[in-house]
């Protein structure tokens, strides 16, 4: 009796969200379209200020002496020499990209073989400058390597004397699969935590407070349903809706990296990010997303019925994301093949680093076991919250 029941409040809630236009949109069909579009934005950003750099590379050559290196660099393809009375102040303003200072002796010191100083002024809080720079260092590379190979011409003496070790570089993943599982590695596991946050906030204000705004609550407790089952029934209903929203962004995020010329391609390829993924590590990728939104669905609905009204369930539950985003950034940058231990003890974090495991093919059962295991401990809490709160009249009648 009481499944049937849980199963109808489970279905009627979930219809009840499926018929408001709102929920879906912002559930299902923002996250869906917008990383497509946000990476695609991003990566033609990235792409046009290559381009303007490459085009426009615009730098002032101070050269009193008519160097050998200041005919080098204005040779090279792309290069405008631009006049500057202060390199400083041009620079600071934009109207240079970075500014070069070459000694008057410059020559007679690459001669004598003495080395020789060069000033190099760009600005470090602009990325055109910073990418004028690194370029302008490579330039003065393969210059300084066409000096050494003349110095060592002169005194017959072969270069490869220079390169005792001949480096042949080989990957252990494909090329595509590698950069593919780096990439998620890094997203993927944030996506995935942030919005089993974020997903079930709407429903879970809906399904609390907002039945309590609309009048819709009390009828419902006066029916035969006992509170254990309408409370399951709201549960799950919540946890399907945070989970769908979850996979919509996922695909959201796939559909972006199968796109040519975004922030997530290598150069020009295509990346299939999941010929990368086992269907294993997949179906454990679920798993994690489906126990974590359990976590907070529970949680943001025992909030919820605590509220009085629809806004302010919305201010309680609205820095449960910001929380939740602490431990996903302060484990974004760890190396899956590196991970500490302790990690798998820390809520939220434990989840984030078992996933970049997942993603880059690590099956570390102890790991699995330990994360599963808290996740498991976390929901039962959440639910006796939730239960707790449900269970008193002066929470549920609070207006």
């Amino acid at each position: 009796m009481k499944n049937n029941v849980t199963y109808l409040v489970f279905k009627k809630e979930l219809l009840d969200i499926f018929r408001d236009r709102k929920t879906l949109i912002m559930s299902i069909l923002i996250p869906l379209i917008v990383f497509p579009i946000m990476f695609a934005v991003l990566g033609k950003s990235i792409n046009k200020t290559s381009k303007d750099v490459e085009e426009n590379f615009k730098i002032a050559i101070s050269d009193v002496g008519n160097s050998s290196l200041g005919q080098f660099l204005e040779s090279q393809n792309g290069v405008k020499n631009q006049e500057s009375k202060n390199i400083t102040e041009d620079v600071k303003e934009g109207k240079i990209l970075i500014g070069i200072e070459i000694p008057k002796d410059f020559d007679k010191s690459i001669s004598d073989e003495i080395m020789s100083k060069l000033k190099i002024t760009y600005d470090n809080s602009s990325q055109q400058s910073q990418m004028a720079l690194s370029k302008v260092e490579s330039f003065i590379n393969m210059y300084s390597k066409q000096v050494v190979s003349s110095r060592l011409s002169k005194r017959n003496i072969d270069e490869t004397l220079l390169s005792p070790v001949n480096i042949e570089k080989v990957s252990a993943q494909k090329e595509s699969d590698g950069f593919g599982k780096l990439m998620l590695s890094l997203i993927l596991p944030l996506l995935l935590v942030i919005y089993s946050v974020s997903g079930p906030i709407a429903p879970a204000t809906d399904l609390g407070a907002g039945e309590k705004e609309r009048g819709t609550l009390e009828p419902l407790l006066t029916t035969q349903a006992n509170r254990m089952s309408l409370l399951w029934g709201k549960f799950l209903a919540i946890t399907v809706m945070g989970f769908l929203t979850t996979l919509a962004s996922i695909a959201g995020m796939l559909i972006a990296m199968k796109q040519g010329g975004n922030v997530l391609s290598q150069g020009n390829n295509e990346i299939n990010a999941l010929v990368a993924i086992e269907p294993k590590a997949i179906v454990l990728i679920a798993i994690v997303a489906v126990l974590t939104t359990m976590v907070f669905g529970a949680l943001e609905l025992a909030i919820s019925m605590y509220a009085r009204s629809f806004k302010e369930a919305q201010t309680y539950l609205g820095p449960l994301t910001i929380i939740a985003i602490i431990p996903a950034y302060a484990t974004y940058m760890l190396d899956a093949k590196n991970i500490a231990n302790y990690y798998f003890h820390i809520p939220l974090a434990n989840s984030v680093c078992l996933l970049k495991e997942l993603v880059s093919g690590i099956y570390n059962y102890n790991h699995m076991f330990i994360t599963i295991g808290w996740t498991i401990i976390y929901i039962l809490a959440s639910i006796v919250f939730a239960r707790y709160m449900f269970s008193k009249e002066e929470v549920v009648f609070r207006t």
